[in-house]
């Protein structure tokens, strides 16, 4: 399978507040994975998902961050307590904020130099035996 994404995921779990002012309904989420473009995240507070629907955000750790984007996917997730992983696109206007953007280009440099010294402790590690 081609993956055709052509924005770089970061793969690190992110508390989110969410709402949907048309259903009156909020909630909290964690995001499993965000790109410049959109996210997955998953939550346990069910709503009514509408193709097209625009949803709110909010992320404490990110005052940069996009705070709408559009409905694009929705499925039950996990066994036991619902839970529902959602995927959402952000809109244009705020993808291309230079604040959004340098936030995310340090979350993944900060995220490359992790796993660069991970990479580096184990070469080391096994030199030494």
């Amino acid at each position: 399978m081609i993956n055709n994404r052509q924005s770089f995921r970061l793969r690190k779990q992110f508390d989110l507040i969410w709402s949907i002012p048309d259903q009156k309904i909020k909630g909290e989420a964690i995001i499993f994975n965000i790109s410049l473009t959109g996210m997955l995240f998953v939550t346990d507070r069910l709503f009514k998902p509408e193709h097209g629907l625009t949803m709110y955000f909010s992320l404490e750790k990110a005052p940069s961050f996009p705070p709408k984007g559009k409905l694009v996917w929705f499925k039950k997730a996990g066994k036991g307590e619902a839970q529902y992983q959602c995927g959402v696109r952000f809109f244009n206007e705020t993808i291309q904020s230079p604040a959004w953007i340098q936030w995310m280009e340090e979350n993944i440099s900060k995220l490359a130099n992790i796993q660069d010294n991970k990479v580096l402790e184990r070469y080391l590690s096994e030199d030494q035996q």
